[in-house]
């Protein structure tokens, strides 16, 4: 039968049980709170940004007088939204990067 060497860990004798405590709380409640309310408030804002946009684009495109006009509303929305996304994304990552990084050191 092989035995093997079993080492217990044992906390320093330096180390403050409080301040353990401290910064567990401190680093649950960054990733358990505030990392999901800063990214609900950035998706709220951008939501209604673009449905503001929605908006502001079918009373544009209502007033188009043409096929042709209408088509090219239409195109130039849908490549300004994706733009839109991307910087979002962009947006929402640096916040989640930042919330690790800050929550790191």
């Amino acid at each position: 039968m092989h035995s093997e060497h079993v080492t217990q860990i044992q906390p320093s004798p330096l180390t403050d049980p409080a301040e353990v405590i401290k910064t567990g709380i401190g680093t649950w409640r960054v990733f358990a709170i505030d990392l999901p309310l800063r990214i609900a408030a950035e998706t709220m804002r951008f939501t209604g940004y673009r449905i503001q946009a929605q908006a502001e684009h079918l009373a544009a495109l209502a007033g188009c007088g043409s096929l042709q006009a209408a088509v090219e509303l239409q195109a130039a929305f849908l490549t300004k939204g994706v733009a839109d996304y991307q910087t979002e994304a962009t947006t929402l990552s640096h916040d989640v990067t930042e919330a690790v990084l800050a929550k790191a050191a």
